[in-house]
């Protein structure tokens, strides 16, 4: 079953996390990642706007996520985005409901 990641995230460094988002940007595109949105600026419909970047990614399963996240090319650079933000990662499992 395909896999939802929600990121959540205060970029402290734009400069910094430039670097990072640069890289696995193509990093998604070579291994097939679908980026489904990244938004700066969310628009709350209830609760309390965050002014947090929210970035929803798509992995065909559970190994596809893990394929990516425990790669040594994605290991390289997880220290960029860790310096340079704070936040959240989740990991959904897509549900399709038939009504």
């Amino acid at each position: 079953m395909s896999k939802i990641m929600v990121a959540i995230i205060d970029i402290d460094n734009e400069e910094g996390y430039l670097e990072y988002q640069n890289t696995v940007l193509p990093m998604f595109e070579e291994m097939g990642i679908e980026v489904l949105a990244v938004d700066d600026s969310p628009k709350a419909i209830e609760g309390e706007v965050r002014n947090q970047r929210m970035v929803v990614i798509k992995f065909k399963d559970d190994e596809a996520f893990f394929a990516w996240y425990d790669s040594p090319e994605y290991k390289e650079i997880l220290p960029i985005r860790l310096a340079n933000s704070r936040g959240e990662v989740h990991l959904l499992e897509e549900q399709n409901l038939n009504f």
